[in-house]
């Protein structure tokens, strides 16, 4: 399963549930994966929102199937954080930032839905020690996605993507509303929406 970003399985969920069991390790580090169902109606985001598999269950509308969506991000309301970081930024930097930022629009952690960022920053360790720590879903953004969006660039493009912290917020906001646009808290940007 590890050679894997995400698995679409065409066959039943127990079959699909018992064959990766005993397979996965981590919310972090196991692939997305997908169950369709024998008529294709249905595209079930079994594991690994994390990585995509609600986004990969949405495409799948395209071609007529239904996604089946039950992560709670996608159901609560609540503010939508967007963080760009340094490279090797220590977890205390990031909760500071974090906590500054909601300080700015008088909101605190019971305020926020989920946390997002660039998919590139999968393997940082200082930004998942964070989000472990204040108990928030960690949602990751493909830049695909972002470089399709209407936001404006920023030095981010010279790795790539035009915007991290704000297209991050916005992405996974329900109102697509930017309440609190891009700030820099030494190496960790912010930006809120809801």
């Amino acid at each position: 399963m590890s050679k894997f970003d995400c698995i679409v399985a065409y066959m039943p969920t127990g079959i699909v549930v018992r064959s990766i069991c005993p397979y996965l390790r981590s919310k972090w580090v196991d692939p997305a994966v997908v169950v369709l169902d024998k008529p294709m109606r249905f595209a079930i985001s079994l594991i690994g929102a994390h990585h995509g598999a609600n986004a990969i269950a949405e495409r799948l509308r395209a071609l007529g199937i239904t996604p089946v969506i039950t992560t709670s991000a996608e159901f609560s309301d609540g503010l939508c954080i967007g963080i760009g970081c340094r490279r090797g930024i220590g977890s205390y930097e990031i909760l500071k930032a974090i906590n500054s930022a909601l300080d700015e629009i008088e909101a605190d952690l019971d305020d926020v839905r989920l946390i997002a960022t660039v998919e590139f920053k999968r393997n940082e360790k200082g930004l998942i020690e964070a989000v472990d720590m204040i108990k928030k879903p960690l949602m990751f953004v493909p830049v695909r996605e972002i470089n399709r969006m209407d936001v404006k660039e920023t030095r981010a493009v010279m790795v790539g993507v035009k915007n991290v912290a704000e297209a991050c917020a916005l992405f996974y906001s329900k109102k697509k509303e930017l309440i609190l646009p891009k700030r820099v808290y030494g190496g960790v940007t912010i930006a809120i929406a809801r």
